[in-house]
């Protein structure tokens, strides 16, 4: 495959098991913490507001430690609810007390389960939301679906992730803002992230096909809106 910069090597899927276990959690709380705390975490809140999530109930997908959950609530209109999702129970833990210290555990709730069978009935959520989790989804078809069937009709979607062919300045930026023990777990993200062209591919011929695909300088971003019957 090509791009602007060269051949982009062939995708290597990465683990969809999640990062296990309560140090990993602590050290990735850590790690979006810091990219919080920078402001990088802006940019993602800004495209879920700009496809026009503010409110109502919505799902996180991947949720981790919850930073971009949070951020979002904090920004979203005060009748808006959050459920995150994530595979860990570690950071779900980290997630509710995160919650807790933003001062919204009240309208935040955590379910620890698989996006490839999500434990909610069909047209739960207003809208959902993913960050930084799409390249760990085992089978992403299957998990796309699962997010469209708990879509109420008229709801909006917007998921966000690295992308494979991202530019040698911004990969070498942002893996310099990483601690030196997560930079493995970064490149192997990298590595399994897909390209415009694969989203396109993985999008064809399902419900989300309408989807717009849109590259960022530091990854990809899919949005759209389930269509009402």
């Amino acid at each position: 495959m090509a791009s602007a910069r060269g051949t982009v090597a062939a995708r290597v899927p990465e683990t969809d098991e999640g990062l296990q276990g309560d140090e990993l959690a602590l050290k990735y709380d850590e790690m979006q913490r810091h990219i919080r705390d920078n402001g990088w975490l802006q940019e993602k809140i800004d495209d879920i507001l700009a496809a026009d999530i503010r409110s109502g109930e919505v799902l996180e997908l991947g949720c981790g430690p919850g930073y971009l959950g949070l951020e979002w609530i904090t920004q979203a209109e005060d009748s808006a609810r959050l459920v995150g999702l994530d595979i860990s129970p570690a950071m779900l833990r980290r997630a509710s007390a995160n919650a807790a210290g933003y001062g919204v555990a009240e309208r935040c709730a955590y379910e620890c389960g698989t996006v490839l069978a999500l434990p909610f009935e069909d047209h739960r959520f207003d809208h959902v939301i993913s960050a930084s989790s799409l390249h760990e989804w085992a089978d992403p078809a299957t998990a796309l679906a699962e997010m469209h069937r708990v879509l109420r009709p008229g709801g909006r979607y917007c998921v966000s992730d690295l992308r494979r062919d991202v530019d040698r300045t911004t990969f070498q930026f942002m893996k310099a803002n990483i601690a030196a023990d997560m930079r493995p777990g970064f490149r192997t993200s990298i590595r399994s992230s897909y390209v415009k062209s694969e989203i396109y591919e993985l999008l064809r011929g399902t419900a989300l096909d309408t989807a717009v695909v849109t590259e960022v300088q530091m990854g990809i971003v899919i949005t759209g809106r389930k269509e009402t019957p």
